[in-house]
């Protein structure tokens, strides 16, 4: 008789072992052997969720997109106007200890857009510009679809720039960028 098992229970447990090889080894090393090793189990126990190496490191990156959808919430609470356009960039400028290897695993999936396009995480992205412009439309941005995609490229873009160039990169000099930019496009 079949084990039964709870198959988002799984994924979560596929995703949490994922994220611990790419934190002690690097994400190179996220292979479907290494994570059912980590999992102490056989590579069926993940093949049978997660068929490629893409489909590992995507599925790490949504349940962590999970927790950032309320962690945001959290963060923007009660805010409105200009106050919550700002604490959204800000929001998506920090930094935390996990953000580096979870923007290191988000470049890799990316990297294989072009031979697993189904199996990039598309929605995440459209969701943050979503964000970016209902808050751009809340403070009376003049051209909230402009602002909205002004935005998205600015966080894209320190995501990367955060693995490129972590020293420079700082949260504090990432914000003063965003504050320049949401100042022009307010005032516009």
């Amino acid at each position: 008789m079949p084990i039964d098992v709870d198959e988002e229970q799984r994924r979560q447990a596929i995703a949490r072992a994922t994220l611990a090889v790419a934190a002690r080894d690097g994400a190179r090393a996220i292979t479907i052997r290494a994570v059912a090793k980590e999992l102490g189990g056989s590579t069926a126990m993940v093949t049978n969720y997660m068929p490629t190496r893409t489909a590992l490191i995507t599925n790490a990156v949504k349940a962590a997109e999970s927790r950032w959808r309320t962690d945001l919430e959290a963060h923007l609470d009660d805010l409105s106007g200009a106050d919550r356009l700002r604490a959204t960039v800000e929001w998506h400028l920090s930094t935390e200890p996990e953000d580096r290897l979870l923007r290191t695993l988000w470049v890799e999936m990316l990297s294989s857009a072009h031979t697993e396009p189904h199996g990039v995480d598309r929605r995440e992205p459209l969701e943050a510009r979503q964000e970016f412009l209902d808050a751009s439309i809340a403070a009376g941005v003049p051209d909230a679809d402009l602002a909205a995609d002004v935005l998205s490229l600015l966080t894209r873009g320190y995501y990367v720039s955060t693995l490129e160039e972590p020293v420079y990169w700082t949260a504090e000099r990432a914000s003063r960028v965003a504050r320049a930019v949401m100042d022009a496009l307010i005032d516009t």
